[in-house]
């Protein structure tokens, strides 16, 4: 049944784009490329009741937004490889966003992969589905990455390993530097 929820509502959101691309070019760029701010959202922490919104998020550190799927093999051996360097990201707000399927499937995902417990990754739930949307996310795992005044800095469609996101880390610290 998860399965079909969330293939329903990947297939909405591909028909969806498909039709907009059909609009002239200016519908077609997707929301953070015509507004750099740091966009207004809330997310469903694992607890079911904390509610995390852009305020509360720390604004001296860049924020990256990993967009997941509970049952996508990719993300888990993605949330497995941040789980083991989650070290590396103190200095970054990293927050794993999945769609909004089933909470019990989202904490099976992070206790499985070891990320309950880490204090500097945050894994919620995208309960309006706003993410996928914003950045027109078509596959997972989608990263974004903003920097440290909350503006948008990159996004890695598809990424495959974590080296990707540090070299981007690192362009966004090379372009920190005077």
């Amino acid at each position: 049944m998860m399965r079909f929820l969330f293939c329903f509502c990947l297939n909405f959101w591909v028909a969806f784009l498909s039709l907009a691309q059909s609009q002239p070019s200016e519908d077609v760029v997707a929301p953070y490329q015509k507004d750099k701010n740091l966009p207004s959202f809330t997310i469903r922490l694992l607890d079911s009741t904390t509610i995390l919104s852009t305020k509360i998020i720390a604004k001296e550190k860049p924020t990256v937004f990993v967009l997941f799927s509970p049952d996508c093999d990719h993300c888990a051996q993605l949330a497995r490889e941040l789980k083991a360097d989650s070290q590396q990201f103190d200095e970054v707000n990293l927050l794993m966003l999945s769609p909004p399927m089933p909470l019990f499937d989202i904490k099976m995902f992070a206790h499985i992969n070891g990320l309950v417990n880490k204090k500097l990754i945050v894994v919620g739930q995208d309960v309006d589905f706003f993410f996928g949307s914003f950045f027109r996310a078509e596959t997972v795992p989608f990263v974004v990455i903003y920097d440290a005044k909350q503006k948008w800095f990159s996004t890695l469609k598809n990424m495959r390993n974590l080296d990707e996101l540090r070299l981007e880390l690192d362009k966004l610290k090379m372009d920190k530097k005077p």
